[in-house]
């Protein structure tokens, strides 16, 4: 199959706080033609068992996409060829966890509302992107928040608590993938907070809100990083 032109994959302005992470943009509708005409050439066998351990021809779909977007924009930031990419697991308990890891490069990738960010840079770091959910779902996903965060969202306006859920839960995943766990970790133990502002939930870590501007109104979105030593900063 003749390769598809690559699709445009728009970068986007990191917070101040973390201006080494490059973030890029991209919607899925654009990745998946494109995807298919790569596969062959650039996924391992256990990407490919992955993708077909798919039950559904739509996730199936965004797993190559998300995975072909991961391989290329790797590749152009190690100077490689995608399917040189040395993807694998992350060491130690994160990548027995399934967190995947490439030498010398972290990253994180997330999908939502037709929408995929990926996020890259020398220290370790989560990315989260979270669709703002409906009345019912809320509710569900604000059962398992800090305590704290429950007990704001029940000052809260029923009307603003899908979106206020919504960037909560980003916050939250964001932290838990910088950390490795994912949702091993129970996601009541660290308060991301609600308001105007991420706290401060774990020494050595800072959870920072993602503006995606007005083609994410229904989204929220967040990355956690890895707080920087005062000798790297001052070599930055």
């Amino acid at each position: 199959m003749t390769a598809a032109p690559a699709p445009r994959w728009e970068t986007l302005e990191a917070p101040r706080r973390a201006r080494d992470v490059a973030l890029v943009r991209a919607r899925l509708p654009e990745l998946v033609p494109w995807a298919r005409t790569v596969e062959d050439d650039w996924l391992d066998p256990a990407e490919r068992a992955r993708r077909d351990g798919y039950r559904r021809p739509e996730d199936r779909e965004a797993f190559l996409a998300r995975r072909c977007l991961l391989r290329a924009v790797l590749a152009e930031r190690l100077g490689t060829e995608p399917a040189a990419v040395p993807l694998g697991p992350a060491p130690g308990a994160a990548g027995r966890r399934g967190k995947p890891a490439v030498p010398g490069l972290h990253f994180s990738l997330s999908s939502a509302g037709g929408q995929v960010l990926l996020a890259t840079a020398a220290r370790e770091l989560g990315l989260d992107v979270e669709r703002v959910p409906d009345s019912t779902g809320a509710e569900q996903m604000s059962r398992i928040l800090h305590p704290a965060e429950r007990r704001r969202l029940a000052w809260t306006l029923r009307s603003r608590r899908p979106a206020v859920v919504a960037r909560v839960w980003a916050r939250k995943e964001s932290l838990l993938k910088a950390l490795g766990t994912g949702l091993s970790r129970d996601p009541s133990l660290d308060r991301v907070g609600t308001g105007r502002f991420p706290a401060r939930p774990l020494p050595g870590w800072r959870v920072l809100d993602l503006d995606l501007g007005p083609d994410g109104r229904e989204l929220r979105a967040a990355l956690t990083v890895q707080e920087l030593r005062p000798s790297a900063c001052s070599t930055m």
